[in-house]
C-alpha cells in the first residue's frame, strides 16, 4: 500500500526548513509569506463566493500552486547568491518583504470585495515586483559581464 503524503509532513517540513537554512532565508518570514498566501486564497474563495462568481476546484488548485511558485522567487535569488558567492541577502529579504506586502494588499482587497459585495479593482504589486526583480538582475549580469569583459561595455 502507498503511504499518503500527510505522513511524511514533518519530512517534508524538516526538508524545507533544511533547505531555507542552508540558502541563509529568514524562515520566519518564509512562514509568514506562506501563511499570508494561505489567508489570501481562503478569502478568494469567499469573495468568489459572495460575488457569485464562477468557482472551479481548477482555477483554485492553479491558484494556489502559482502563489506557492512565487516563493521559489526568493528561493532562486538565494541560490545564485550561493552559486556566485554573491551576498544577495539583502535583496532576498527585500524581495519577501515586497512579496508580504503584496499579499497583504490583495488580502485587503478580498475582505473589502466581500464588505461591499462589489469587485475592488486589484493592484497587482505581484508582476511589477517580478518585473523590477528580472531588471535588477539583468543589471548585476550586465555589471558582471563588464567586469570579466571590459570590452562588453563598449560594443554596447
Amino acid at each position: 500500500m502507498m503511504p499518503k503524503i500527510s505522513e511524511y509532513s514533518n519530512e517534508l517540513k524538516l526538508f524545507l526548513y533544511g533547505i531555507f537554512m542552508y540558502l541563509e532565508m529568514d524562515v520566519e518570514i518564509v512562514k509568514i509569506l506562506f501563511y499570508l498566501m494561505v489567508m489570501d486564497t481562503f478569502l478568494g474563495i469567499i469573495k468568489t463566493i459572495v460575488l457569485n462568481n464562477s468557482f472551479s476546484f481548477k482555477k483554485l488548485a492553479l491558484g494556489f500552486v502559482s502563489k506557492l511558485a512565487v516563493l521559489l522567487i526568493p528561493t532562486a535569488l538565494a541560490l545564485m547568491s550561493k552559486g556566485l558567492n554573491y551576498n544577495f541577502k539583502w535583496f532576498v529579504t527585500i524581495v519577501m518583504d515586497l512579496l508580504i506586502v503584496s499579499d497583504g494588499i490583495s488580502i485587503i482587497s478580498n475582505i473589502i470585495a466581500i464588505k461591499t459585495k462589489k469587485e475592488v479593482e486589484n493592484f497587482d504589486a505581484m508582476t511589477l515586483i517580478l518585473k523590477s526583480i528580472r531588471n535588477r538582475l539583468i543589471m548585476l549580469f550586465k555589471r558582471l559581464l563588464i567586469t570579466i569583459d571590459p570590452k562588453y561595455h563598449m560594443e554596447k
